[in-house]
């Protein structure tokens, strides 16, 4: 299979071009000179007519006394291209005639061309009167005599264009040929195996026709590098985190199999278990975190009550509040309807809340509250714990990152998952101290005009 060759393409569609162009002007050339010439000759044969005008007699009685009895032969010389002329008085007799012309039929009409055949020859004829209707004139001149004329002026024209639409081709082909040379210069630059990420293809050598091209491959291309940056990334960070709790499950494991005591025994088998589910939960805050990141935009957006979503985020952990005696209270205005993912803000809201009691001392409280300010809606958690320290508040939302005073057996996932699905939904946490004494953790999302009856997740 020929594959197509985008240089054999331009040089074949500019040829046909050209050749077009070529047939137009030739067309038009033609009909021009052709236009021009019979102008002249007709031209001609009216100063002819008015010439001979000009030295007759005044009347015709004067024209008749000094009429000679016999008619007045006049020829045309054909090298000297002088016309034809047959001249008549009023009365319609014959005063000159022509050797090469038959004599013509007396038509006294109006000044008017026509063409006749003689001989084998087509003349062109010119009649009129004189200006006091004394003489009636028919003057001719045979058509070939303007065809040669119009071969010496149409030869050399149309020879030029013809050599210039034999050039044409072979000059196209090497000026596209040079022309393409950067686009030659950009696949040799592709093919040459260099390293994508260590330069660009725009530069200034890039012809500006190819900027929007190369463009679109170094987007390609950074696209590529941060999606294989976020594998590597989540293989190391999985491969660190990993490590331990697979450790101790191993240590376990062999200390309940090489234990005789049976109480020893189930003290090891439950801390593996302890373990494995550390690890479990880990796998799955991985999955989570590389599937958010990955994501470019929200394919499930839609508009919804962000209150709602607190409300179900607020229902999944009241048995886990309960146990600890921890107060759980939502605050809302009502004017909180947002564009957005229902199951990614639900995460959002459940490891917000995760970390909210998990922080959150015994009898404390965690407090949610929604509502819309400027055009946005806020929704924030707060939790009456020790809160972040000062200088660990630029670190929060990093991967594995637990801020000093961490309890429990949290992985430092939960606000990295939060604050990737707060970039999808083009916003941002922002940490700070709440008014119960702990920390508060909070982001915004622009609002929308909705009814509650229309809108899915009113609650």
């Amino acid at each position: 299979m020929i594959r197509p060759s985008l240089n054999r393409r331009l040089v074949l569609r500019l040829v046909a071009g050209i050749v077009l162009v070529w047939c137009a002007a030739a067309g038009w050339l033609a009909w021009r000179s052709l236009h021009e010439v019979d102008e002249i000759f007709d031209q001609m044969l009216v100063r002819t007519a008015a010439s001979v005008f000009a030295v007759m007699p005044d009347d015709a009685a004067r024209a008749g006394a000094v009429r000679p009895p016999d008619r007045k032969l006049v020829g045309s010389d054909a090298t000297a291209q002088r016309p034809a002329i047959v001249l008549r008085d009023a009365r319609g007799e014959l005063l000159v005639e022509s050797a090469e012309l038959p004599i013509l039929r007396f038509d006294p009409g109006d000044a008017h061309f026509h063409s006749i055949s003689h001989d084998g020859r087509r003349w062109r004829v010119f009649q009129r009167w004189d200006a006091q209707h004394q003489y009636w004139i028919q003057v001719g001149a045979p058509l070939d005599e303007r065809d040669e004329l119009m071969r010496k002026l149409l030869a050399p024209a149309l020879l030029a264009l013809l050599a210039l639409l034999v050039l044409v081709p072979p000059t196209v082909f090497a000026g596209l040929r040079s022309g393409l040379k950067p686009l030659h210069r950009l696949t040799r630059s592709l093919s040459a195996g260099a390293n994508p990420a260590a330069a660009s293809l725009t530069d200034d050598r890039v012809p500006v026709e190819l900027a929007p091209f190369t463009e679109a491959i170094d987007q390609l291309v950074d696209r590529l590098r941060l999606s294989l940056e976020h594998e590597r990334r989540f293989t190391a960070d999985a491969a660190h985190e990993l490590r331990h709790p697979l450790a101790a499950l191993r240590l376990e494991l062999d200390l309940a199999g090489s234990g005789d005591d049976a109480a020893a025994r189930a003290r090891h088998l439950q801390r593996a278990q302890d373990a494995l589910d550390r690890m479990q939960r880990l796998v799955a805050q991985l999955l989570m975190l590389a599937r958010v990141e990955k994501l470019a935009e929200l394919d499930d957006a839609g508009p919804l009550r962000l209150a709602g979503v607190a409300e179900a985020a607020l229902r999944d952990v009241s048995e886990r509040a309960a146990a600890r005696s921890i107060e759980l209270s939502l605050d809302h205005d009502g004017n909180d309807f947002v564009l957005g993912s229902r199951s990614l803000l639900g995460i959002l809201v459940q490891n917000l809340l995760d970390n909210a009691l998990r922080h959150a001392p015994e009898r404390g409280q965690v407090n949610v509250r929604v509502g819309g300010h400027d055009g946005r809606v806020s929704l924030e958690v707060s939790d009456s714990g020790a809160g972040f320290a000062a200088d660990d508040t630029a670190r929060l939302g990093e991967r594995f990152h637990r801020p000093e005073g961490s309890v429990g057996e949290g992985s430092g996932l939960g606000l990295s998952i939060a604050q990737a699905i707060a970039h999808l939904h083009h916003g941002e946490l922002t940490f700070g101290r709440s008014a119960l004494g702990g920390a508060r953790v909070s982001f915004s999302l622009p609002r929308i005009a909705g009814a509650a009856p229309h809108v899915p997740g009113y609650a």
